[in-house]
Protein backbone atom coordinates (compact mmCIF):
# COMPACT_ATOMS: atom_id res chain seq x y z
CA UNK A 1 0.00 0.00 0.00
CA UNK A 2 1.24 3.48 -0.75
CA UNK A 3 0.99 6.33 1.76
CA UNK A 4 -2.24 7.71 0.29
CA UNK A 5 -3.94 4.32 0.47
CA UNK A 6 -2.91 4.06 4.13
CA UNK A 7 -4.32 7.53 4.82
CA UNK A 8 -7.60 6.78 3.02
CA UNK A 9 -7.96 3.56 5.00
CA UNK A 10 -7.40 5.44 8.28
CA UNK A 11 -9.64 8.37 7.34
CA UNK A 12 -12.52 6.03 6.49
CA UNK A 13 -12.06 3.82 9.53
CA UNK A 14 -15.36 2.98 11.19
CA UNK A 15 -16.13 2.90 14.87
CA UNK A 16 -16.39 5.65 17.42
CA UNK A 17 -15.08 8.07 16.39
CA UNK A 18 -14.97 7.67 12.64
CA UNK A 19 -11.54 8.54 11.21
CA UNK A 20 -8.05 8.74 12.64
CA UNK A 21 -6.07 10.92 15.02
CA UNK A 22 -2.76 12.54 14.15
CA UNK A 23 -0.93 10.01 16.31
CA UNK A 24 -2.65 7.10 14.51
CA UNK A 25 -1.61 8.48 11.12
CA UNK A 26 1.96 9.18 12.25
CA UNK A 27 2.28 5.61 13.56
CA UNK A 28 0.78 4.05 10.42
CA UNK A 29 3.11 6.02 8.15
CA UNK A 30 6.12 5.44 10.40
CA UNK A 31 6.77 9.15 10.82
CA UNK A 32 8.55 10.56 13.89
CA UNK A 33 6.57 12.88 16.18
CA UNK A 34 8.89 15.90 15.90
CA UNK A 35 9.13 16.37 12.12
CA UNK A 36 6.44 13.92 11.09
CA UNK A 37 3.53 16.32 11.63
CA UNK A 38 4.78 18.63 8.89
CA UNK A 39 5.12 15.72 6.44
CA UNK A 40 1.73 14.32 7.50
CA UNK A 41 -0.08 17.61 6.91
CA UNK A 42 1.59 17.97 3.52
CA UNK A 43 0.35 14.48 2.60
CA UNK A 44 -3.15 15.24 3.93
CA UNK A 45 -3.23 18.46 1.90
CA UNK A 46 -2.10 16.64 -1.23
CA UNK A 47 -4.64 13.86 -0.64
CA UNK A 48 -7.36 16.47 -0.13
CA UNK A 49 -6.57 17.95 -3.56
CA UNK A 50 -6.52 14.48 -5.16
CA UNK A 51 -9.94 13.41 -3.80
CA UNK A 52 -11.68 16.76 -4.37
CA UNK A 53 -12.55 15.96 -8.03
CA UNK A 54 -14.27 12.82 -6.72
CA UNK A 55 -16.54 14.96 -4.52
CA UNK A 56 -14.68 14.12 -1.30
CA UNK A 57 -12.96 16.29 1.32
CA UNK A 58 -10.89 15.69 4.42
CA UNK A 59 -12.54 17.18 7.50
CA UNK A 60 -11.56 17.51 11.15
CA UNK A 61 -13.76 16.46 14.09
CA UNK A 62 -12.61 18.78 16.91
CA UNK A 63 -14.63 16.94 19.55
CA UNK A 64 -12.83 13.62 19.05
CA UNK A 65 -9.63 15.07 17.60
CA UNK A 66 -9.78 12.99 14.42
CA UNK A 67 -9.67 13.61 10.69
CA UNK A 68 -12.12 11.81 8.40
CA UNK A 69 -13.14 11.62 4.75
CA UNK A 70 -16.53 13.12 3.85
CA UNK A 71 -18.48 14.19 0.78
CA UNK A 72 -17.94 17.76 -0.35
CA UNK A 73 -21.54 18.50 -1.26
CA UNK A 74 -23.73 19.41 1.66
CA UNK A 75 -25.61 16.31 2.71
CA UNK A 76 -28.83 16.73 4.64
CA UNK A 77 -29.81 13.62 6.48
CA UNK A 78 -33.57 13.28 6.90
CA UNK A 79 -34.72 13.83 10.46
CA UNK A 80 -38.33 12.81 10.07
CA UNK A 81 -38.63 15.54 7.44
CA UNK A 82 -37.97 18.38 9.91
CA UNK A 83 -35.15 20.20 11.59
CA UNK A 84 -34.74 20.50 15.33
CA UNK A 85 -37.49 22.48 17.07
CA UNK A 86 -36.35 25.89 18.31
CA UNK A 87 -36.29 24.82 21.98
CA UNK A 88 -33.98 21.87 21.19
CA UNK A 89 -31.80 23.94 18.88
CA UNK A 90 -31.41 26.60 21.60
CA UNK A 91 -30.46 24.00 24.20
CA UNK A 92 -28.02 22.35 21.80
CA UNK A 93 -26.45 25.73 21.01
CA UNK A 94 -25.86 26.34 24.74
CA UNK A 95 -24.32 22.87 25.18
CA UNK A 96 -22.14 23.39 22.09
CA UNK A 97 -20.88 26.76 23.27
CA UNK A 98 -20.17 25.63 26.83
CA UNK A 99 -18.53 22.39 25.63
CA UNK A 100 -16.34 24.38 23.26
CA UNK A 101 -15.30 26.70 26.11
CA UNK A 102 -14.84 23.97 28.74
CA UNK A 103 -13.42 21.33 26.41
CA UNK A 104 -15.83 18.47 27.11
CA UNK A 105 -18.34 17.78 29.87
CA UNK A 106 -20.64 20.62 30.93
CA UNK A 107 -22.60 20.88 34.16
CA UNK A 108 -26.36 20.61 33.45
CA UNK A 109 -26.93 23.40 35.96
CA UNK A 110 -24.91 25.80 33.76
CA UNK A 111 -27.05 24.83 30.77
CA UNK A 112 -30.16 25.55 32.86
CA UNK A 113 -28.80 28.97 33.87
CA UNK A 114 -28.14 30.00 30.27
CA UNK A 115 -31.45 28.60 29.01
CA UNK A 116 -33.34 30.35 31.84
CA UNK A 117 -35.63 27.34 32.14
CA UNK A 118 -36.59 25.04 34.96
CA UNK A 119 -34.26 22.09 35.45
CA UNK A 120 -37.05 19.69 34.46
CA UNK A 121 -37.56 21.49 31.14
CA UNK A 122 -33.83 21.43 30.39
CA UNK A 123 -33.69 17.72 31.23
CA UNK A 124 -36.58 17.01 28.84
CA UNK A 125 -34.67 18.84 26.08
CA UNK A 126 -31.42 17.03 26.88
CA UNK A 127 -33.06 13.58 26.94
CA UNK A 128 -34.67 14.30 23.58
CA UNK A 129 -31.35 15.50 22.14
CA UNK A 130 -29.68 12.39 23.59
CA UNK A 131 -32.21 10.10 21.90
CA UNK A 132 -31.31 11.76 18.58
CA UNK A 133 -27.53 11.43 19.16
CA UNK A 134 -26.79 15.12 19.63
CA UNK A 135 -25.71 14.95 23.29
CA UNK A 136 -24.65 12.41 25.90
CA UNK A 137 -25.65 12.60 29.56
CA UNK A 138 -23.47 11.04 32.24
CA UNK A 139 -24.93 8.34 34.51
CA UNK A 140 -25.84 10.82 37.25
CA UNK A 141 -27.54 13.10 34.71
CA UNK A 142 -25.59 16.03 36.14
CA UNK A 143 -23.21 16.57 33.21
CA UNK A 144 -23.68 16.64 29.44
CA UNK A 145 -21.35 16.62 26.44
CA UNK A 146 -21.81 16.73 22.70
CA UNK A 147 -22.84 13.48 21.04
CA UNK A 148 -21.31 11.73 18.08
CA UNK A 149 -23.79 13.20 15.59
CA UNK A 150 -22.89 16.86 16.16
CA UNK A 151 -19.44 17.03 14.51
CA UNK A 152 -20.80 15.45 11.33
CA UNK A 153 -23.76 17.81 10.97
CA UNK A 154 -22.32 21.10 12.19
CA UNK A 155 -19.32 22.88 10.68
CA UNK A 156 -17.71 24.26 13.86
CA UNK A 157 -15.23 26.49 12.11
CA UNK A 158 -17.90 28.22 10.03
CA UNK A 159 -20.31 28.39 12.99
CA UNK A 160 -17.88 30.11 15.37
CA UNK A 161 -16.45 32.30 12.59
CA UNK A 162 -19.96 33.54 11.74
CA UNK A 163 -20.70 34.00 15.43
CA UNK A 164 -17.54 36.08 15.94
CA UNK A 165 -18.21 38.20 12.86
CA UNK A 166 -21.77 38.98 13.93
CA UNK A 167 -20.60 40.61 17.17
Amino acid sequence: MNEYAVLVKLLTRTGTPIGASIDDMLDALGLPEDVGRHVLFQKLSDLHERVRPLGLVIKHNPISGVFYLDTSSEVRLPQDGTTLPDRLAATLLIVMTLAYQDGGWVNVERVREFRKKALQGVMVDLRELQSQGYVELDQDRKRVRLGTKVPFEIDYEAFFKDLAESQ
